[in-house]
């Protein structure tokens, strides 16, 4: 019994001694190991330091050269510019030049001031057409006293037209006036003439109808004489104006006349004659001694604006475009930004 007892003891020692052993060993293991991890961790750290100095002088670096080329290549760009800038400015200072030259020396005189007269000439008749179209439904009324329209214009011209010239109409019920108004200005001062009225109708035949009534009647307000006649165009009315002195002449000597727009037919003894301007209305008066010296210059002097126009245009525009040197110049000017934006893409 005592030698298994002693047996138990040797066997329960050694198996401390064991366990130990097996703890030195661990113990060993953990401290051998810890240096090494701690090591490990040093060594990581250094290294992103060494990469952080890195890159950061490396960005500086490249932010040096960055803004480097930027300065270059800004300073590039304004002296290109500056040289085209400078070349557009010697060209263009050298066209006007020539111009000045040329308008000095009176080289560019020619045909083109003609040219543009007779364009605008051409345009102002179909203005002048447009218009007269567009104010053919319209009457005017001369003669008619300020204020005495009362609050309705168009009514009080449709009562007037009724009462007056009622019987010779065939129009019944309302005459279809569309709008009536004074002409466009200020209101005249007591004792001067009165504006006219213009009256528009919606239809021609109804137009047509009263004034050939009206002119065959004496209209009168307020013991005052009242004229109907057409609604020229502003053109047409400054031609007939110019034929106010020959009218007046004519009449005087009795000598029958009409003003067709802006024309004048003379009915003479042995028959009538078509005038197409005030000018030469008043020369073959003249030869047929019907007007004087007098007439005949006022009368030019009327005339005197078709003749100002030209030689205004003309002294104004003294030179002709020469539209194929500036169209060479607006090439030569788009060839030198094509080349220079080139330029600036290659770069």
């Amino acid at each position: 019994m005592s030698g298994d007892k002693s047996k138990k003891c040797r066997h329960g020692l050694q198996n401390n001694s064991d366990r130990e052993k097996e703890k030195e060993v661990s113990a060993n293991k953990e401290a051998n190991l810890a240096p090494k991890q701690h090591g490990d961790h040093t060594l990581n750290t250094n290294m992103i330091g060494a990469v952080k100095k890195v890159l950061e002088t490396e960005l500086v670096a490249f932010r040096a050269d960055l803004k480097k080329d930027w300065e270059d290549f800004r300073f590039e760009i304004c002296e290109e510019i500056r040289r085209q800038t400078g070349e557009l400015a010697k060209e263009l200072n050298q066209e006007l030049k020539e111009t000045n030259a040329r308008v000095a020396m009176g080289h560019w005189r020619g045909e083109h001031p003609r040219t543009a007269a007779a364009g605008q000439r051409v345009l102002q008749e179909k203005v002048s057409d447009l218009e007269g179209r567009a104010r053919r439904n319209n009457i005017r009324l001369y003669g008619v006293p300020e204020d005495t329209e009362g609050t309705s214009m168009a009514a009080f011209v449709e009562n007037l037209i009724k009462r007056e010239l009622g019987g010779d109409l065939t129009v019944e019920g309302s005459l279809g006036i569309e709008r009536a108004h004074r002409a466009l200005g200020p209101k005249p001062p007591a004792g001067a003439p009165p504006r006219s009225v213009v009256v528009r109708f919606l239809q021609f035949t109804t137009k047509e109808e009263i004034l050939r009534a009206a002119w065959k009647k004496t209209v009168c307000i307020n013991d005052k004489r009242v004229y109907f006649g057409h609604d020229y165009a502003v053109e047409v009315q400054r031609k007939r104006k110019e034929y106010i002195p020959i009218k007046k002449a004519l009449k005087e000597k009795g000598i029958r006349f009409q003003t067709p727009l802006n024309k004048m037919r003379v009915f003479y003894a042995s028959g009538s004659v078509l005038y197409n301007s005030a000018a030469q209305a008043a020369e073959d008066l003249q030869k047929r001694g019907v007007v004087t010296e007098q007439l005949q210059v006022a009368t030019a002097r009327n005339n005197m604006t078709q003749t100002i126009t030209e030689e205004s245009l003309t002294q104004l525009i003294p030179w002709e475009t020469q539209t194929t040197r500036r169209a060479d110049f607006l090439k030569n000017i788009c060839e030198k930004l094509k080349e220079f934006r080139r330029q600036d893409s290659d770069e």
